[in-house]
């Protein structure tokens, strides 16, 4: 992504936003910061910035409110949000705001976590945009690539929601349950990891295959 990204920091503790973003200014970064969800919202319509970083535990407005008044925004819904807070993940949440967020960081975050988040984020999108132009190459339609690249996208923050999903459920690292308790909306996310990863595959063999 490069060290010059306009990062949009936002917390609800004065101070750790005050910290955060002096020190990522420090780093390089274009950084501002927001005490709410809506003055969060009125930045990123008065300038949108090219990644945000959420906490979720704030009011009047949670994290998860913000981030949904933000996706609205057409120049700001494809900006990588990463979610972070002293609260554990859950599986509704992953089912319901998943498909949402780019990463999530359990508090406290440390500096060099929220910098190696942020530098994977880049860099996961990059390599994803490299693979849509392969794509492209190889004589994929651009309804195909675009929807390998989105499926891919999805495939590889599933497999990060997973990893942490795993310090409390009983969920491996491949995406298999390890246990015989009926969790529904565990095994509902699984499918849904699997269907993704299945319909992922089968557009990149149809792309490259045919070439």
């Amino acid at each position: 992504m490069g060290s010059r990204l306009k990062v949009l920091y936002v917390d609800d503790e004065a101070l750790l936003k005050m910290a955060f973003v002096e020190t990522l200014k420090q780093q390089g970064y274009d950084a501002r910061g927001a005490l709410t969800g809506q003055e969060a919202i009125d930045l990123v319509y008065e300038d949108p910035p090219d990644i945000i970083i959420l906490d979720i535990m704030m009011r009047p407005m949670d994290g998860w409110e913000t981030l949904l008044h933000i996706k609205k925004h057409e120049k700001a819904k494809f900006a990588p949000v990463i979610m972070q807070t002293g609260k554990s993940l859950t599986i509704k949440d992953v089912l319901r705001y998943g498909d949402q967020i780019d990463d999530y960081l359990i508090k406290p975050v440390r500096l060099p976590d929220l910098i190696r988040s942020i530098e994977d984020v880049g860099t996961r999108n990059a390599d994803i945009e490299k693979e849509k132009e392969c794509a492209l190459g190889q004589g994929g339609s651009p309804d195909d690539v675009n929807e390998y690249g989105e499926l891919l996208k999805r495939v590889q923050i599933e497999q990060r929601l997973i990893e942490i999903l795993g310090r409390i459920y009983p969920i491996k690292r491949d995406g298999t349950i390890d246990s015989d308790l009926e969790i529904p909306e565990l095994h509902e996310f699984v499918h849904q990891y699997n269907t993704h990863k299945n319909r992922c595959e089968e557009i990149k063999n149809k792309i490259f295959s045919a070439s």
